[in-house]
């Protein structure tokens, strides 16, 4: 590895960075254990294979080399890989040079054990894994769990070998080129599962397509694709969350009677010799695999899009009402708030409440408006129909991400389990219920809201009963017809209870909210005030 075009590579993709409007946030990088690391990554864009060894060298300041396809190596691109640390799948030596970088810490590894970009996000298929790409359909590769098993077997068979067969041990030592046994002893193997998610996942023409366009005559389909697709995420403001999972230990993989029988052979073993074991580390490896996957799929920052996109292709209905649907995501992205297994994007740790009243943020129209040019929805009299078909018809593996970009967002986050139960549950309600448990939820809140402060800023002897500031709503004959009845600044809801009675007497919903400040203590109303004034 040449370090100099490793360093120059690393200031060509932050120079990219500092250009783009891409927003970058990690999670996690206290998993980083000290260590030989292979980080294993999902693989969306072309954008992974030099953000993150960047990324990763920033955190780690050790090396990170990487497994690129075969494809790559040809003319000067090959040399260049080469010099930047990747290694080519094909390459013969490809395994030991992985096993004695990781043994001597000389650098940790990047692979992608989805094998190619997943365009589609279609991860599962029958409850398991299952990847797909353009040629078909296969499950996760174990390379990255056999490389790691393979180290963590030579670390600890050194580590024998050195105390009761010390040239067996050199052998080894020569055979990786280390020079200090004591390093590689003392240190441990891990995998560390790791998740990128993209928000908003938006195809589009944007500098970088349309400047291949003009400079190269027909553009084939797929470059255009990967150009209008990567290009936007860099150009037009894309949050990017990175999130690093707990270290798989896999020292823990070794604990087996027949593998540990290996570890302990005094006789000599070649690096591709046959070895007893090899059926149960290929059990192990399996096994492996698919924690780290499931770790790297549950990682996935949850996002309005994901809700948006889960809710329609749920919905058994045509007709869609905009107002039902914004309604039924607003109550997903509540019940979600609570589920501790889930990562949510900085968006949905917030009170959704723009769902159901302007969309001041623009994710609902946003939304509705790439279903309606993908054709996801269609608008016949200003009415919603929902095609089902393109939630079902098979597309186009490369142009998945600009054809049915909605598809492609729900394929996300379909291995969550719990969200795709709660998103589930509510598409199939009925829009009465829906409207009610909305009703309920805020109602619940704004209950909630006025106790917390009323315990913390009730003062003995100045603050007024509880009842005083406490929210109320009067259930009138009526549904076409509502009051929101407000109190004075000096004043709290049960003092406009007469009022409020008496329109619900004539029929009338009438909801009394509180005035955060009001119904608990002169102190807290004096500090809502300086804030409105400031």
């Amino acid at each position: 590895m040449n370090r100099f075009a490793y360093r120059t590579t690393g200031l060509a993709i932050k120079a990219i960075s500092n250009l783009s409007k891409a927003n970058i946030s990690l999670h996690g990088q206290e998993n980083i254990p000290k260590g030989s690391v292979i980080f294993v990554i999902n693989h969306f864009t072309r954008l992974e294979t030099m953000l993150m060894p960047y990324q990763i060298f920033t955190l780690t300041k050790v090396p990170v080399w990487s497994l690129a396809d075969y494809g790559l190596f040809t003319g000067a691109l090959a040399g260049y890989l080469e010099k930047v640390g990747a290694v080519s799948t094909k390459d013969p030596d490809r395994d030991r040079l992985i096993v004695k970088s990781l043994l001597t810490g000389e650098a940790n590894w990047i692979i992608f054990p989805e094998g190619r970009m997943v365009k589609n996000k279609k991860i599962v298929e029958k409850g398991q894994f299952m990847i797909s790409w353009a040629g078909g359909k296969h499950p996760p590769h174990t390379g990255a769990a056999t490389l790691a098993i393979r180290t963590e077997f030579y670390r600890q068979r050194l580590r024998r070998l050195s105390e009761e067969k010390p040239d067996e041990a050199q052998y080894l030592m020569d055979l990786f080129q280390i020079e200090s046994l004591e390093p590689v002893v003392n240190g441990f193997t891990y995998i560390v599962p790791v998740n990128l998610t993209y928000y908003p996942i938006r195809a589009q023409e944007n500098i970088l397509s349309n400047l291949a366009s003009r400079l190269v005559d027909h553009l084939p389909d797929r470059a255009l694709e990967e150009l209008m697709t990567e290009g936007s995420m860099l150009f037009s403001g894309v949050d990017i969350d990175i999130r690093f999972g707990d270290p798989i230990l896999i020292g823990e993989c070794l604990e087996c009677t027949i593998i540990e029988s290996d570890i302990r052979a005094k006789n000599r073993i070649h690096f591709d010799d046959p070895v007893a074991s090899k059926s149960a580390m290929r059990k192990e490896a399996l096994k492996l695999m698919q924690l780290y996957m499931t770790d790297i799929y549950n990682m996935t920052t949850v996002n309005l899009d994901h809700l948006f996109a889960s809710m329609l292709r749920c919905l058994r209905v045509k007709q869609i009402d905009e107002s039902d649907l914004r309604r039924r995501v607003f109550l997903a992205a509540t019940r979600i708030q609570q589920h501790a297994g889930l990562h949510l994007h900085s968006s949905l740790k917030e009170n959704p409440i723009h769902l159901l009243t302007d969309d001041r943020l623009g994710k609902a129209d946003d939304f509705i408006t790439i279903a309606l040019e993908k054709g996801n929805l269609k608008k016949v009299n200003d009415r919603l129909l929902k095609d089902h078909s393109t939630f079902t018809s098979a597309y186009d593996f490369h142009r998945a991400r600009i054809d049915n970009p909605i598809d492609v967002i729900a394929n996300a986050v379909e291995p969550l389990t719990q969200l795709q139960r709660t998103v589930r549950q509510i598409a199939l309600q009925p829009a009465f219920w829906i409207r009610r448990k909305v009703a309920r939820y805020l109602m619940e809140q704004a209950v909630a809201e006025y106790k917390k402060d009323y315990h913390q800023y009730y003062v003995k002897g100045e603050s007024k009963s509880m009842e005083v500031g406490m929210p109320f709503i009067i259930k009138g004959k009526s549904r076409n017809i509502g009051v929101l009845l407000s109190h004075g600044y000096m004043a709290a809801p049960l003092e406009v209870k007469n009022l409020a009675d008496y329109l619900g007497s004539l029929g009338y919903w009438v909801y009394v909210p509180r005035l955060k400040g009001h119904g608990t203590s002169p102190d807290d109303l004096a500090k809502r005030l300086s804030l409105i004034h400031i």
